[in-house]
């Protein structure tokens, strides 16, 4: 089926709300016709973990033919995580409570957590400490770290570098240019892509992707953000990722069966996943 391919982070919430439960279940659809592709579900605030899983479970329900397929069925995997917010920030004792629950309840990657300091809701110190304290549950727990570091590349790359070899760290929505992309990859880092790579501007993010080893190479849509050219600003959702598969395979002189093929097997490494007989 054209446009399906694994998407290594998406927030289908926030897809549903921009494009509609409509939307959302066209998606469900398309991926449970291609169960060798995964969507990567990720969370970013504090115990969001059970409104999510409900809302798939909705969206297949609205379905034809569902029966009694359920979100556990479909190839979504979950991840938890607080992103770097002022309400968050300022209540990070009990956000940090309610993601322990959310871990509790099965998770497959601790994230999206990090440090942003374009938006900067809180000082660097309290988000580091708030990032920090999510590292260490995700080193204890033995899960995939999925991080978002925007214009905090020193403060990132510290955090991160003396635990990526512990657990697998994804950077997520890659921002920065070679230099960067190169200490990340040295400490041991996954590098993730998404459509701003197709941007006119992004020449720094082509750069650096030149240099991501095919292990460790992995793509995304930021679903409902990042939708690649030529539908840049407009939302997207994880069947916009097949014009992100196209422009990195001809950057990378592949083709898109076989990025398609490095990607999937990246992700599911990276969750503990078995490999997927195609």
């Amino acid at each position: 089926m054209s446009g399906v391919f694994t998407d290594s982070h998406a927030h289908l919430e926030m897809v549903a709300q921009s494009l509609g439960p409509l939307a959302l279940g066209e998606i469900v659809a398309a991926y449970a016709a291609r169960p060798g592709e995964l969507i990567l579900d990720v969370g970013v605030d504090p115990g969001d973990l059970g409104r999510r899983r409900s809302l798939i479970e909705e969206s297949i329900a609205r379905e034809p033919g569902a029966g009694t397929k359920s979100a556990a069925g479909l190839p979504i995997r979950w991840a938890a995580g607080i992103w770097p917010g002022r309400e968050a920030l300022d209540n990070s004792k009990a956000s940090l409570q309610a993601l322990e629950r959310d871990i509790g309840a099965g998770i497959d990657a601790l994230g999206e957590c990090g440090l942003d300091y374009y938006h900067m809701d809180a000082g660097a110190q309290a988000q580091r400490d708030l990032f920090g304290a999510q590292i260490e549950l995700a080193v204890h727990y033995r899960l995939p770290l999925i991080v978002h570091s925007r214009e905090a590349f020193e403060d990132t790359f510290e955090l991160i570098q003396p635990r990526a070899r512990q657990i697998p760290v994804v950077i997520h929505c890659f921002g920065y240019g070679p230099e960067e992309a190169r200490s990340f990859l040295q400490a041991g880092c996954y590098l993730s892509f998404a459509g701003n790579i197709t941007y006119k501007k992004s020449q720094p993010l082509r750069d650096a992707l030149a240099l991501v080893p095919e292990e460790r190479l992995l793509l995304e849509t930021d679903a409902p953000y990042m939708n690649p050219l030529p539908d840049r600003g407009r939302p997207s959702s994880p069947l916009d990722i097949e014009r992100t598969y196209q422009a990195v395979a001809a950057l990378r002189g592949i083709d898109v069966a076989t990025l398609a093929a490095t990607v999937s097997s990246n992700l599911r490494r990276m969750l503990g996943m078995e490999p997927y007989a195609r």
